[in-house]
């Protein structure tokens, strides 16, 4: 199966080669001008083909010239501030016969908060940028659109959970030094949760999904006070009426979109300047991947999301925002048998369990935000300021309110009989693969009531200013200032009463015949109510000329938290720099043009304690904890090029983190178990590479390879590996020791192709492979810390679509211009749906069985043995989506 997959892979390679070479396009070229409404030129104005990278701005004369791919269906977006965006739908260029395309903007007094906020942001963004055309096809076993982030950026890998989670760690942090943002509202995730399998659906949803932007580090002070990633998710605003019905073997999904439009003008232009929604409701069930685990019993998973976006344009000047989201997540367990093999050729083992009881638990989670624009002043392109130069300004300020609340309970009650045997490895033996000992014989019991109650209020208050100057010669100085200050409340409430009991043979362990002494257990009630305070400042100044372009975000941010009574200050530097003479129109693909950019970020990034950093290994929460701190540097470059007549980007990244008063943690399977207190210092370095472009015309793919070294130290701990040599067992010390988190190297790819003649059929290929995890023996974790590692972590998820229908090509398209025929076709029984496509996928091509976390079992002689539980194996899906 293996040599077969090679040489399918392989043979796709050749083909993509072979077809560069077939498949190029020649470039078409629009030119025109751009004028305002008062009749002067639009200088600096946005001018990009919608769903690709093709862009330019316009000439201090409101001139423009821009390349686009020839005998091609574009639609063209015109974006200046405080203006409406002007859109050009359908537009076809053949190659050689230029077109010419004026355009007059105008200025509208309702989408005024809606063009400060489209055309800011993509001017801000430099972090990893993705589309959702990009991503809609990827194969993956949850649904989740973060568990995609781990096939697009590098650094990124699922940890221990693998397929089954949708968290993520990124650069050597765990999953809860991540910040999400959905339209700027900040996003939890659950506490108590243990596995993957009981994970549901996160906030952010696919459907909704505009574009999304991610930075693995060296973020902006306008971002929280965490220490590893940010993902900043945007929801769109429909120009009109959508919907899509979405369904798979694991699941389905609804969703409508659309918009309310104050006059006929505005409805022509296609700007949503008056009320826009979007709804999104998604089920998820993952029976049909747990019973392919190796512990079997009846899985009942059931995860409900239901959630809403909307946006009401006031005036000119205000703009109102309404997000709500509810989710459900119940995941019911009752396990009956499981046998797992283990070992290497001299020894192999053999854990068979009988299983009584069950598990359930519930994760129910809500969130409602508001969010109010306003403009007080300015709004366009100023009068000059003389005869060299004029200028634009804008002021934009935006108050966010918002309110989770997350109800989490645990109700475990099992019992299992185990036994350990050790079985025959000898080929040439009669009894090969037979049990010829048992090292182990007992029961474990775990019981847990648990119940967690958390609620957070948040209250922000953000402003933006933006100057852009244009010099008559050229130069243009741009300046966006940025600050916000904020007040949160946080509540928890906790009861905890949790116990494992191991016996052996009759005894309960450790042996005391006074009493029966059970070690693990947890008992403790929680009440904490604290408050934070937290407020940031920061400036980004872009400097273009002939020579080069500069760019400069400088930042200090600073929080307050009541309970540990702690202040941190947290400055933040990012540079970029582009050299003119590497800088050229990236749209022109005729040549081989380049645009190379250096990047240099440093800073503190400082992260305050939540609830689960509090609270130690035995359930008791400590106040006194300080926040974990961390210096970043990081430097690298960014490479924008052509190759075949297609654009590509190459970034790659160096860093060094210095960390200080971490607080250590346990990771078993995705639950994160804190030490409680600040014990520890450490550090991260690495190298992140990426390429991503379009291998494919009109497809995007990604490359990414990771190299990382995490590492911790105790304090006042000498760490140590111990290696038996002989009939001794020798122990070399360490000044360090590996983090949780310490994956040496991480690749990853997601690669689409068409196939040949079938533009409508295409094939989407995932593949993700990292060294293993470290690991330690749980009861002497901090000495000889994670001195193991597991296997290697590889898997491949491959899906093929097929469009069955595309309005756009059966109609639209295939009648233009004949107004009989395009009549006769309004009544075609499809005319209302504008795609239908199915997908057959196939997760875990090649039935690798990835280690999630180890069951301890202690044989006779009280030596321990780590029985790895391992993730998901083969199995079939079919996937299928209706867009209307």
């Amino acid at each position: 199966m293996r040599c077969i997959f090679l040489l399918a892979f392989v043979t796709t390679l050749l083909y993509t080669n072979f077809s560069f070479a077939q498949d190029e396009q020649l470039m078409g070229t629009i030119i025109g001008t751009v004028l305002l409404d008062d009749g002067t030129p639009g200088t600096g104005v946005l001018i990009l083909v919608e769903g690709t990278d093709i862009n330019t701005v316009t000439s201090v004369n409101g001139e423009y010239k821009l390349l686009v791919p020839a005998n091609k269906l574009i639609n063209i977006s015109y974006s200046y501030l405080a203006y409406k965006t002007y859109k050009e739908l359908g537009v076809k260029v053949a190659p050689k016969k230029p077109i010419r395309l004026d355009v007059t903007l105008l200025s509208d007094a309702i989408s005024g908060p809606e063009a400060i906020v489209e055309s800011f942001e993509k001017r801000e963004i430099d972090a990893l940028h993705v589309e959702k055309a990009d991503i809609e096809r990827i194969p993956t076993t949850d649904g989740n659109l973060t568990s995609l982030i781990k096939y697009l950026a590098p650094g990124v890998t699922a940890g221990t959970g693998g397929e089954l989670t949708s968290q993520y760690s990124v650069r050597g942090g765990n999953y809860d030094e991540n910040l999400v943002y959905v339209n700027d509202f900040e996003i939890y995730r659950p506490l108590l949760v243990r596995s993957g399998q009981q994970e549901g659906l996160i906030f952010p949803n696919g459907d909704m999904l505009d574009y999304l932007s991610f930075s693995s580090g060296g973020f902006k002070a306008q971002y929280g006070d965490k220490m590893a990633s940010v993902l900043d998710v945007h929801y769109r605003r429909p120009y009109e009426f959508e919907a899509s019905v979405g369904g798979s073997l694991l699941g389905g999904s609804v969703y409508v979109g659309g918009a309310v439009y104050k006059d006929s003008i505005s409805k022509q232009r296609k700007v949503p300047n008056r009320f826009t929604y979007t709804l999104g409701a998604r089920y998820k069930t993952t029976s049909y991947l747990l019973s392919s685990l190796d512990v079997k019993g009846e899985y009942v998973p059931q995860f409900v999301d239901i959630q809403g976006d909307f946006i009401y344009d006031i005036n000119e000047k205000w703009q109102v925002e309404a997000i709500g989201h509810y989710s459900n997540s119940i995941y019911s367990l009752i396990p009956r048998e499981s046998s797992t093999t283990t070992g290497l050729f001299n020894q192999a083992l053999r854990l068979t369990t009988l299983f009584e009881g069950q598990e359930i638990s519930n994760f129910e989670n809500f969130t409602a935000g508001t969010a109010i624009t306003f403009l007080p002043w300015g709004g366009g392109r100023d009068k000059e300021i003389d005869t060299t130069a004029t200028v634009a300004t804008n002021l934009k300020l935006k108050l966010l309110a918002s309110h989770y609340q997350s109800n989490e309970n645990e109700r475990i009650d099992i019992i299992n009989f185990y036994k350990l045997d050790e079985i025959e490895t000898g080929l040439g033996e009669d009894n090969f693969g037979e049990v010829i000992g048992t090292l182990a014989y007992g029961e474990t019991h775990h019981f847990a009531r648990n119940f967690l109650q958390a609620n957070v209020t948040n209250v922000q208050l953000k402003g933006t200013w933006l100057y852009d100057r244009y010099e008559r010669t050229g130069i243009e100085n741009h300046h966006w200032l940025k600050w916000g200050i904020g007040y949160k409340n946080e509540i928890i409430n906790d009861k905890l009463k949790e116990w494992r009991r191991l016996d052996s043979l009759g005894y309960t362990l450790p042996v005391d015949t006074n009493q029966v002494y059970i070690p693990n257990y947890i008992r403790t009630t929680v009440n904490l109510n604290s408050h934070r305070l937290n407020a940031y400042v920061q400036n980004t100044w872009e400097h273009k000329s002939m020579k080069h372009l500069f760019r400069m975000t400088a930042g200090v941010r600073a929080s307050y938290w009541t309970l540990n009574k702690e202040l941190i200050v947290s400055p933040r530097l990012q540079m970029y720099y582009t050299p003119r003479r590497y800088q050229n129109s990236i749209a022109d693909t005729t040549k081989k043009t380049k645009d190379l950019t250096f990047k240099l970020a440093t800073g503190l990034y400082y992260q305050s304690p939540f609830y689960r950093e509090l609270r130690d290994l035995r359930g008791e929460v400590n106040t006194g904890v300080r926040a974990q701190k961390s210096v970043h540097v990081l430097g690298g470059i960014v490479w924008d090029f052509i190759m075949f007549k297609r654009r590509f980007k190459f970034i790659t990244e160096a860093y060094y983190k210095h960390q200080w008063d971490l607080i250590p943690y346990d990771i078993e399977n995705v639950r994160i178990r804190y030490y409680g207190d600040n014990l520890a210092t450490g550090y991260v370095a690495g190298l992140d590479l990426r390429l991503n472009g379009e291998l494919v015309d009109g497809l995007e793919s990604w490359i990414n390879l990771s190299f990382l070294r995490a590492r911790e130290s105790f304090n006042g701990v000498n760490h140590g590996v111990r290696t038996l040599n002989g009939t001794t067992i020798d122990t070399t010390y360490l000044s360090d020791a590996p983090k949780a988190t310490d994956q040496l190297v991480i690749f990853s790819m997601y690669f689409q192709d068409d196939f040949p003649k079938a533009p409508w059929a295409r094939l989407n290929f995932a593949f993700t492979v990292g060294t293993g995890l470290p690991f330690g023996i749980p009861e002497n974790n901090v000495q000889f810390r994670n001195s193991y590692r597991f296997a290697a972590y590889h898997r491949i998820d491959i899906g093929a679509s097929f469009g069955l229908w595309d309005r756009k090509i059966h109609i639209d398209k295939k009648y233009d211009g004949n107004k009989a025929l395009f009549k006769k076709m309004s009544k075609h029984a499809l005319r209302g749906i504008r795609g239908i496509w199915v997908s057959f996928e196939v997760f875990n091509l090649m039935d690798v069985k990835n280690v999630a976390s180890n069951t301890w079992i202690k044989d006779f002689s009280n030596r321990s043995y780590a029985i790895p539980n391992v993730l998901t194996s083969r199995r079939f899906n079919v996937r299928f989506k209706i867009d209307f």
